[in-house]
Formats: structure tokens, C-alpha cells, sequence
């Protein structure tokens, strides 16, 4: 029951940080990865670590990859009435730029809730999926994100990493038999 006093701790500073500021509770919890990057670098767990990276840089890099492309199609064919449907969905609520699809709060949320699942277990799942919960919500509560922009972050970031984590697993095994 040794993660018990963590996760109480953490639930306490998260349940203070909500009623403070909501958009700081955003703020802070979605670097949910980075300590969790350092505990398996500091533990040498190795094999998580590199989980860890692949799951960072290929999650990360499409989410901000998407809020790229649709600022280029925003400045560059904004004007066009094709581009105008599709950019639609990236526009913020609190200040109309085209930099809100997917959810990168989100995205990063979800990423550190599906590798912590996946080599933490189910208890620190759940735990961190309601925190990512509440990271969503918070962006949209701010104003910085829709509903729709929060929903596509959070599934990129959980079902994307799922994804990533079993190609990663099919590359081990094939290269461990050869």
C-alpha cells in the first residue's frame, strides 16, 4: 500500500490547485509526464523510459503537428469557403485563433494517464485518468478549448499512446526472434 500516501498527497494538491485557479490546475497537471519520465529515469527503468520518449514525441508531435497545419490553413486559405468549415474546429473560444485543435492539455493528460495504466497498473490509472479528466474539463471551463477540441486531445493522447505502446511491443518481439 506504498502509493497510497502519493496519491493522496497528489489528490490533495489537485483538489487545492481546482479551487484556487482552474485554468492553473490545467496548467500544472498536464506535465503529468514529466515526473513521470524522471521516475523512470531516476529508478533506471529502463524499458518504460523508452516507452516513455516514443509515446512523448509521436503523441506530442501530431498534436502540435494539427494545431500547425490548421494555423497554416487559417493564414493561408482563410478566406476560401472550403477552408473556412474546416478551420472551424480549431478556433478558441476566448479568442478566435485557429490553435485549439487538438487539445494539447489534453493530449498530454491522457498520454501520461495511458503509460501510467499500462506499467503503473490499474490503481494509478484510474487515479491518473480522473486527473486528466479534470485537466479537459479545466480548458474548457477557461475557455481556452471546446468540448470537441478537449474530446480529440484526450482520445489522441489515450487511444494514440494505446497504439504507439503495441507497435512498440510488435518491434520488440519480431526483432527479439531474429
Amino acid at each position: 500500500m506504498r502509493k497510497l500516501p502519493y496519491m493522496i498527497l497528489i489528490a490533495l494538491l489537485a483538489v487545492c490547485l481546482w479551487f484556487y485557479d482552474v485554468q492553473l490546475y490545467g496548467d500544472v497537471f498536464r506535465l503529468m509526464l514529466i515526473p513521470l519520465g524522471l521516475y523512470w529515469l531516476f529508478t533506471k527503468q529502463l524499458l518504460c523510459l523508452k516507452y516513455f520518449i516514443c509515446v512523448s514525441v509521436i503523441i506530442l508531435g501530431i498534436a502540435f503537428g494539427c494545431k500547425l497545419a490548421f494555423v497554416y490553413i487559417a493564414s493561408h486559405y482563410g478566406s476560401l469557403e472550403w477552408a473556412q468549415h474546416i478551420i472551424e474546429i480549431a478556433k478558441r473560444p476566448i479568442n478566435g485563433e485557429f490553435r485549439g485543435f487538438p487539445s494539447g492539455h489534453s493530449s498530454a493528460a491522457f498520454a501520461a494517464c495511458a503509460l501510467m495504466w499500462r506499467f503503473l497498473g490499474r490503481e494509478w490509472g484510474i487515479f491518473s485518468l480522473i486527473l486528466a479528466i479534470f485537466v479537459g474539463y479545466s480548458r474548457i471551463l477557461s475557455q481556452w478549448h471546446t468540448p470537441t477540441q478537449v474530446i480529440a486531445g484526450a482520445m489522441l493522447g489515450f487511444v494514440g499512446s494505446f497504439i504507439v505502446m503495441l507497435i512498440l511491443d510488435y518491434i520488440d518481439k519480431r526483432y527479439k526472434k531474429d
